[in-house]
């Protein structure tokens, strides 16, 4: 699990996340299925923030993520329902969860590359 001292920031920049996914980090697309037609982060898992409304530890494992294990980051198309994902699953016990802000859109103008499913 990323380690960067006692406090996670629930919002990181692009090169923030990048820097975590090279660490071992699993990113969540919140985005609707519409919206991840068009690109989503190579690696990236696909679970819209509805999704994510009940179980929140189930719906992970059923994803074959382990937020014990590793950081989860949260994406959408700006960073609005990205935030409010992240927050969720810091109140689910995932205390490193954070919101890649500006989303794909900024992903798109740091350099991240976007695959299309």
């Amino acid at each position: 699990m990323f380690n960067a001292g006692s406090k996670h920031p629930l919002d990181i920049d692009c090169r923030a996340a990048q820097e975590r996914l090279r660490h071992g980090a699993k990113m969540i697309d919140v985005r609707e299925a519409h919206e991840v037609a068009h690109g989503m982060v190579p690696g990236s898992v696909h679970i819209p923030l509805g999704t994510l409304a009940g179980d929140i530890a189930a719906t992970l494992a059923r994803h074959g993520i382990d937020p014990a294990a590793s950081d989860v980051l949260c994406i959408c198309a700006s960073g609005g329902r990205s935030r409010h994902a992240a927050m969720a699953l810091r109140h689910a016990g995932c205390e490193t969860a954070a919101s890649v802000m500006g989303g794909v859109m900024a992903w798109g103008t740091t350099g991240g590359a976007l695959t299309r499913r």
